[in-house]
């Protein structure tokens, strides 16, 4: 049996920090390293495993973007994509999370939102570079496709 360990999905970076990206101040948890992934990679790379049938048995290594970054690195991405000072600033758990219900989460799934600030998912492998034959798609490119369309460009 195959099982993909695929990487925290860097749509989920995004969201975490849209409401940043506009007002120029992401206020979110401290928070570690976590290796960002983009969705269209572990598409790309379950079906080059699925195309190999034998290749993997059980959990695959993880499948993850090449580097582990945290918040700062991404308001400094966002900076840079966007030509605005985008800043991080760190908020309180319990403030983040009365947010979140706030804004209609509900508090189970709003603990768990919380707990990947939590934890530091910095592993990151080779695998799916060899699976895709290029280096994974990093945050940064994919930030600044997702700004870009968010002006209409």
């Amino acid at each position: 049996m195959l099982f993909l360990r695929n990487g925290f999905y860097v749509g989920s970076a995004l969201q975490f920090a849209g409401h940043g990206l506009e007002s120029g101040q992401m206020a979110l948890p401290a928070d570690g390293p976590v290796s960002w992934t983009a969705h269209a990679d572990l598409a790309e790379a379950a079906a080059a495993i699925l195309a190999d049938e034998g290749s993997f048995d059980g959990p695959t290594p993880p499948l993850t973007a090449a580097q582990a970054l945290t918040f700062d690195d991404i308001a400094s991405m966002a900076t840079e994509a966007t030509g605005r000072t985008i800043t991080r600033a760190t908020a309180p758990d319990d403030q983040f999370h009365k947010q979140l219900v706030s804004n209609g989460v509900p508090a189970e799934a709003a603990d768990q939102l919380l707990g990947v600030f939590a934890r530091e998912i910095a592993a990151v492998d080779p695998t799916p570079a060899a699976l895709l034959g290029r280096e994974p798609l990093t945050l940064s490119a994919v930030l600044r496709e997702q700004l870009s369309s968010d002006d209409g460009n």
